[in-house]
Formats: C-alpha cells, sequence, structure tokens
C-alpha cells in the first residue's frame, strides 16, 4: 500500500511540474519611468543634431531625417544586438530592420527609410547585397542628456530635454520640449530597445539664449493660480474657470509640456497654471501647467 501510494505521489508531482513547465507568464507592462528612460538615446541623437546642424525637427524633410538617423545609429547603434562594428575600421553595419527600428523610435510618423540624400555621401552608404547600412560611428562627447517634468499624456508623454555639458563644470546646454507617443510597433519586437516614439521636438532654451524671448515652459510665470479647464477654443487657447467664477482665455504653446498637459484635460478637471501677461497686448500666455 505505501508503495502506490508513493509511486501515485510521484506521478502527481511529475505531472504538476510538467503543467508549471507548460505554462507561459505575461510579460510585465513597462512602467511610465521605464518607457521614457528607454528614449533618452535617441532623444540625446535629435538634440545633438538639431543643435549642431541649426535644424528643426521635421521628419518630413529627408536631409533631417537622415542626419538624425546618422546621429542616432552613429553613437547608439552598437546597443543594439545585431549592430556589427567592421573590422580594422571606425564604421558600423547596421542591417535596414534595425535602422528601420532606430527610425520609429525618432518618428511617430514614420512611414519607411527614405532614400538618401545628398548630404549623407561619404557618411551613410547602403550595400543592397548585404541588405545593411554602412556608417561612421559616432561620439556623443562630454555631454549628458537628462528628462524632466514628465507628464502623461493621453497618447503618451510629455517632457522637459536637458542636454548638460559634463566636461569640468556642468553647463546646461539646451532644453527642449519633447512629447512622445508609445511604440506599437514595439510589441512585434524581440526585446525591443525604445519604447516610445518622438512625435515632436522643440528647442526651448540654449547657451546664450535669453529665455524671456523663448516660446517655452522655461520662463518665469508671473502669476500662478489653480483653475477648473472648460475645454479648447482651438489648439492653442484654453479656457478656464478662475477661483473668483470668471472665465478667462489663456494662450498656450502646443509643442510645449504644458500644451500637452492641456491637450490631455478633460471639461471640469482642475489644473494649477503658471502664466505672464504680454505688456503690449495683454494676452495671457501659460507656460507651466501641473
Amino acid at each position: 500500500m505505501k508503495k502506490l501510494l508513493a509511486l501515485f505521489l510521484a506521478c502527481t508531482m511529475a505531472l504538476g511540474l510538467a503543467a508549471c513547465g507548460g505554462k507561459e507568464e505575461t510579460p510585465a507592462s513597462p512602467s511610465a519611468e521605464e518607457a521614457v528612460a528607454s528614449m533618452e538615446a535617441p532623444i540625446d541623437a535629435l538634440a545633438r543634431c538639431m543643435l549642431e546642424n541649426d535644424m528643426e525637427y521635421d521628419p518630413e524633410n529627408p536631409d533631417f531625417f537622415w542626419t538624425a538617423l546618422y546621429y542616432f545609429a552613429g553613437a547608439y547603434g552598437l546597443e543594439h544586438e545585431d549592430v556589427e562594428e567592421v573590422p580594422d575600421s571606425y564604421q558600423l553595419k547596421v542591417p535596414t530592420a534595425v535602422m528601420e527600428e532606430h527610425a520609429i523610435a525618432l518618428f511617430s510618423e514614420y512611414d519607411g527609410l527614405m532614400d538618401l540624400p545628398s548630404i549623407m555621401k561619404g557618411n551613410v552608404s547602403f550595400d543592397p547585397d548585404e541588405n545593411a547600412y554602412f556608417l561612421s560611428r559616432g561620439d556623443i562627447g562630454a555631454s549628458e542628456m537628462r528628462l524632466t517634468n514628465v507628464a502623461e499624456t493621453e497618447e503618451g508623454y510629455a517632457l522637459v530635454a536637458e542636454l548638460w555639458g559634463i566636461d569640468e563644470e556642468e553647463t546646461l546646454i539646451a532644453q527642449f520640449d519633447v512629447t512622445l507617443t508609445k511604440n506599437t510597433f514595439s510589441e512585434e519586437i524581440e526585446n525591443p530597445l525604445y519604447l516610445c516614439s518622438v512625435s515632436s521636438m522643440t528647442l526651448v532654451k540654449e547657451d546664450g539664449m535669453d529665455g524671456t524671448n523663448s516660446e517655452s515652459s522655461s520662463v518665469a510665470p508671473d502669476e500662478t493660480i489653480t483653475a477648473v479647464f472648460n475645454g479648447l477654443s482651438d489648439s492653442h487657447t484654453a479656457e478656464l474657470t478662475l477661483p473668483d467664477g470668471s472665465i478667462q482665455a489663456f494662450q498656450f504653446d502646443a509643442n510645449s509640456t504644458a500644451g500637452a498637459i492641456l491637450s490631455s484635460l478633460k471639461e471640469g478637471d482642475g489644473i494649477t497654471i503658471g502664466y505672464i501677461t504680454d505688456a503690449q497686448t495683454g494676452a495671457a500666455k501659460i507656460v507651466t501647467a501641473e
């Protein structure tokens, strides 16, 4: 009897182990912190591309499209397991599929790799036999990208990106307003590196730039109030009910962090804003929101 019982228990345990082995665990969804942190490299590449070439974020411009990709893949390509450094050279071999992954991270409206423009001659080349791009390996220098003021929106996140020089003394080189959308392509990629896509990026402050002339959330507000959101009159005007019960229209930059927050609100939501008043026109403009 004891032998039969022992055999039954052994069989039961074996079946249980087999069932456990066949069960697949559903991977946990990344947190907001993880999703935004994964975008440090592409945002850094865009920032340096825009600053060093005096370019605006414009994914439809082939020159900007490929210059940004060149900065990104050149500096960070080796983080991808399928990118190789060509022996006895300072070049990287980037498969087309990997270059597409980089482009998707940089441009939320990505719709295929553009043809290489003439300005890329000598910097990036395509080998159809290898189905890969060859480009010079890049260097980010003594700088560091810091992502701050992250706010979740309906489509993704809004944040401030700061590029700091860290050579001897820390110096703020430039500041950008960035909006991200969730990268739906990442669900089809095994071990995706970039969990979002950049949908807009605007320079709001640069070393030597007078911040008071910037269309940015870096401008110090004249006054801060808590109000009730009534809705948007247009893409850059919000109507708010003030603490005294009056209703007032406020302008805002649609591409700023404050603009992204305002655009995600529903009627009746409370919000704290900081705003400035134009001395000539009397128009009130929101520069901070939370």
